[in-house]
């Protein structure tokens, strides 16, 4: 494969949380589609948002640990900003996986499984872990004062998604390294993989932070592989 072979992914950046999210995937599966559709899903997390719970994260770390702690507050804001918006958790995956099955494509689960990430979470400092569960309740608070669809819209241009993420980094380095970057690196080659098995076209439906980070771990595994 070259880096041309890129070419064939149409990747679809989304919001978790936003009802246009979930149209515009259900229309662009529709319209262009794919032999595969991709989505940002491990088996555990794709159970969990198309049941309506929530993983067991005891099976990774004890009960009351403070990475236990974060994750399930990030699910409860999740939820929050969910019920502002009008759209489940997930549920624009959820659509792209519909759709996806309504055209016969074929669905691929790529995110990295969640217990390697809980494991890349325990390796983060505590301290840049206690700033973040610190901080989740100032936002959830700004959230259930009505200002969830100012937030959201921020993210739907890839200035507001680029502002956000360097802000992220610069506050929460391992977090951001744990939670964004790796996973990219996962989903990048997850997706080199469906290029190698697969002549057609692909619909990757990836959180909006996603997007430059798998493009461009994928654009150097293609070319690393093209000048073999």
């Amino acid at each position: 494969m070259t880096e041309k072979d890129i070419e064939r992914i149409i990747f679809v950046p989304v919001i978790h949380t936003d009802t246009e999210s979930i149209e515009r995937v259900r229309e662009i599966v529709r319209n262009e589609r794919p032999e595969v559709v991709a989505v940002e899903l491990d088996r555990e997390r794709y159970e969990q948002v198309r049941d309506g719970g929530r993983v067991d994260l005891t099976e990774f770390v004890s009960s009351g640990d403070p990475i236990e702690n974060l994750m399930q507050q990030i699910a409860s804001l999740e939820l929050a900003l969910g019920n502002q918006m009008g759209s489940g958790v997930g549920a624009e995956m959820l659509a792209a996986i519909e759709e996806g099955r309504r055209i016969g494509a074929k669905i691929a689960l790529v995110d990295r499984p969640i217990r390697e990430t809980m494991r890349a979470l325990m390796k983060v400092p505590l301290d840049e872990i206690y700033r973040l569960m610190n901080l989740i309740p100032e936002t959830a608070q700004e959230v259930a004062s009505g200002e969830a669809k100012e937030y959201v819209d921020s993210l739907k241009t890839e200035e507001g998604v680029a502002e956000m993420m360097a802000q992220f980094r610069s506050e929460f380095p391992a977090i951001t390294d744990a939670l964004i970057d790796q996973r990219d690196e996962y989903v990048a080659r997850a997706l080199e993989s469906i290029l190698g098995d697969v002549k057609g076209k692909i619909v990757a439906v990836l959180g909006a932070g996603h997007i430059e980070g798998v493009r461009d771990h994928l654009l150097a595994r293609l070319r690393s592989e093209s000048q073999r």
